[in-house]
């Protein structure tokens, strides 16, 4: 008896130590790992505060610069640094909506650039608008540029873990250090979000030019305008809607409502209801996103299908960006079988359920009206020989896009393959110019556009 219960105790001690053994290779492991990520998001943070120093730089001596050709170079190079700091800002353990307006901003300076440089080839001088635009983008440079300095140092100072960052959705943090990287980021975003607008030639997602918005109709009440919030999801659930605020000296004048559920979830949704004609503006769902169960194909067909539930008739999904569970989606609209890259309207599905939890029409509402759209006065044929030779193409159609300030232009959209990459080129259907190439950039989480 008594050699079995000395067995037992070695027994129990060697499986201690085992255990212990475990648990100690697991906790040295799991430090290596946290120290890995760690300093991962440190390298990309400094990456991100050293692209938005070059960009500051870049703009002011763009602004000195006299000749054509180093505009050229200077534009290009604004280019690529912009697209490489939003690509940094978007891996940061950072909430989206805290950096979205700063996301739009390096996107459209980027855009505005390509634009520029696009000018500079072609032979024009830049305008004393151009360099208003330049003078103003590099004050929001600069203030951005400082702001991520002085948080880069306070982060340093404090010796914040930027990877604790990332379960913020999942834990309540309650130490302000904890919360100091995404706090600052939202004080830069309400400076950010007054930069200027910009009139560019540049990718159709974001065209903004400064035009009369062609939305019509009867001003409403704010009785209509709960009604109409509590209407727009058409998903069969109950909705208390209160008008919390409501805009003026914006482009559509509107009731801001919010809507909550009936059994007191505290998570809510945000419309804007235009008081003119009564659209929504943009309508936005902040509860959290659970696991992907969704795939592309299908979340596109709910946004399509959101769409057709509140008369938005002949959208085609033009391109998509995946991120954070939710599939953000630009529909442009067909006339007959034109594409008409300037009406567009932006969905945002969640991946989770299908549920439509983003919504903006923005380019629809200020651009979609009845048009007499003009024969083409160049031949397929004859627009086909602006093409390479080298490019072979896959398909064709007429597209309205938008161009610099406030026109249209009618062009034959030519899908091309040149190796292992994929164009589109737009060839003007009436002059025959070449007027724009883009990229398809085909990545797991979308297709984009440059």
């Amino acid at each position: 008896m008594k050699s079995i219960l000395i067995g037992m105790v070695v027994s129990l001690l060697i499986i201690t130590g085992l255990t212990f053994n475990w648990g100690y290779n697991q906790h040295n492991e799991l430090t290596n790992y946290s120290l890995y990520v760690e300093s991962q998001f440190r390298r990309m943070f400094h990456d991100l505060v050293g692209n938005v120093e070059n960009i500051q730089s870049s703009l002011s001596k763009v602004m000195v610069s006299g000749t054509p050709r180093q505009n050229v170079l200077l534009f290009t190079d604004l280019m690529y640094k912009c697209y490489d700091a939003q690509k940094e800002l978007t891996q940061l353990p950072i909430s989206h909506r805290n950096v979205s307006k700063t996301q739009k901003f390096l996107s459209q300076v980027g855009d505005f650039s390509m634009a520029m440089s696009r000018k500079c080839l072609s032979g024009k001088p830049l305008t004393a608008e151009d360099m208003e635009t330049l003078e103003e983008l590099h004050n929001y440079s600069n203030y951005l540029s400082t702001s991520l300095l002085e948080l880069q140092n306070e982060l340093n100072k404090n010796g914040t873990e930027l990877n604790g960052l990332i379960k913020k959705v999942a834990e309540d943090l309650n130490e302000a250090n904890d919360n100091m990287l995404n706090t600052s980021f939202i004080n830069v975003e309400e400076r950010m979000q007054k930069y200027p607008v910009l009139i560019y030639d540049g990718p159709f997602s974001e065209h903004i030019k400064d035009i009369k918005p062609k939305l019509k109709g009867k001003n409403i009440t704010e009785d209509e305008a709960r009604r109409i919030a509590e209407e727009f999801l058409k998903n069969n659930k109950k909705y208390r809607a209160a008008i919390i605020s409501e805009t003026e000296n914006t482009r559509f004048p509107a009731y801001i409502v919010e809507l909550q559920e009936g059994d007191g979830n505290q998570s809510y949704i945000s419309l804007a209801v235009a008081k003119k004609g009564g659209k929504i503006v943009w309508m936005l769902d902040t509860r959290p996103i659970g696991d992907k169960r969704l795939n592309i194909k299908e979340a596109v067909n709910r946004g399509k299908d959101f769409l057709l539930k509140n008369g938005y008739e002949n959208m085609t999904p033009t391109y998509y960006e995946e991120y954070d569970g939710q599939l953000v989606i630009n529909f442009a609209y067909m006339d007959d079988d034109i594409i008409v890259y300037t009406d567009l309207i932006k969905v945002k599905v969640s991946l989770e359920d299908g549920s439509i939890i983003g919504f903006e029409s923005d380019g629809y509402l200020s651009n979609h009206h009845e048009r007499d759209i003009q024969e083409p006065q160049v031949s397929e044929s004859d627009a086909r020989d602006m093409v390479s030779i080298d490019a072979g193409i896959e398909k064709v159609r007429l597209a309205i896009i938008p161009t610099e300030g406030s026109k249209e232009v009618l062009c034959y959209e030519f899908m091309t393959k040149y190796k292992k990459d994929t164009f589109l080129i737009y060839v003007n259907a009436i002059s025959g110019e070449e007027e724009k190439i883009l990229q398809v950039i085909t990545k797991d989480e979308g297709v984009l556009m440059m």
